[in-house]
């Protein structure tokens, strides 16, 4: 008998009740193509789990309909908007009995028929436990696309791994391990959900695609809410805070160097005007300073790994409608 793959789509919408409906089908068509692709070698089960994450227009009841019609369908209703983030993870959370997972934005500037190409690709290759799909053009004027990439470079520079590619926002298809790892590293580090999963992706491969402008609905943050939720997803990251440390206390190193190869030449020169003991204390407090600057740089590493202790709000929600287990 073929064998039994389970695969989930999994995302989080807010205000996405013009959406969900198109990201119900294409989804289920993106299986469809996928289940006569490897027709007698694997039997593909469908699991489609999206959480509306506070919305205020229709979504809840699109969904609703949708779970009725579909008993694949799991929709669950956040209490509040906890952002999408917290909400996906929430969503993953749900669908552990699965063994792929495609995680997707609802708004459908994550084309569903990727799932086609990344599914296909962890099937045909066991050595694979990740398909990352990276943006080679984001949506958005010139100016936000510019302020998008710069922060993903400086994202990626502040991750222990320094893997985080840019352009990759969680867009994927995941294996079960990962998806549980990564679940770990959200509930007990500050990290980011697309740091969780780079770091829980062992070998990885990655594919490209132009992300399509949005069209319907709005984001979860809401405008101006995506620049907070970026400074602290950089300021929380695993290695910011000895790399700051470590910049910091190179700078200072450098700056003593010089400073004291300064003080060393106008000595040696006799133009200096100092006199008895004055360049040995300098050269004590230069010392004292290099010290100081080295235990910062140590005293880092002890804060970065209390900050791993990481807390996370608990997401309240309900199940609209489970559907059937397939």
């Amino acid at each position: 008998m073929p064998e039994l793959v389970k695969l989930a789509f999994v995302s989080s919408a807010y205000n996405e009740a013009e959406n969900l409906e198109e990201l119900h089908r294409r989804c289920r068509d993106a299986h469809t193509v996928l289940q006569q692709e490897f027709a007698g070698k694997i039997s593909l089960g469908f699991r489609f789990v999206v959480a509306d994450n506070g919305s205020s227009d229709r979504s809840v009841a699109v969904l609703e309909n949708i779970s009725r019609l579909d008993g694949s369908v799991v929709a669950l209703v956040n209490k509040a908007n906890y952002g999408p983030e917290p909400s996906v993870a929430n969503a993953l959370a749900q669908a552990l009995d699965c063994d792929l997972f495609v995680a997707l934005c609802s708004d459908l500037q994550d084309p569903p028929e990727l799932a086609v190409k990344m599914v296909a690709n962890l099937l045909a290759r066991p050595d694979l436990d990740a398909v990352l799909a990276v943006k080679s053009r984001s949506s958005g004027n010139p100016l936000m696309r510019m302020a998008r990439r710069s922060y993903y470079k400086v994202l990626s520079y502040s991750s222990r791994l320094q893997n985080v590619p840019v352009g990759f926002h969680g867009f994927g298809c995941y294996r079960r391990e990962v998806v549980d790892e990564a679940l770990r590293y959200w509930e007990h580090t500050d990290l980011n959900l697309r740091q969780c999963l780079i770091n829980a992706s062992q070998s990885a491969d990655r594919i490209a695609y132009q992300q399509p402008d949005r069209e319907h609905g709005s984001s979860s943050y809401r405008g101006w809410g995506y620049w907070p939720e970026a400074m602290r997803s950089l300021v929380s990251a695993d290695a910011a805070a000895s790399r700051v440390a470590l910049l910091i206390g190179g700078g200072g190193l450098v700056l003593v160097v010089v400073v004291g190869m300064l003080l060393l030449a106008n000595f040696l020169r006799g133009i200096s005007g100092y006199s008895g003991g004055n360049p040995t204390v300098m050269g004590l407090v230069l010392l004292s300073f290099v010290v100081q600057m080295l235990m910062f740089t140590l005293l880092s590493r002890q804060i970065e790994l209390l900050r791993m202790r990481g807390f996370r709000p608990k997401v309240h929600f309900r199940v609209l409608d489970q559907g059937s287990r397939m």
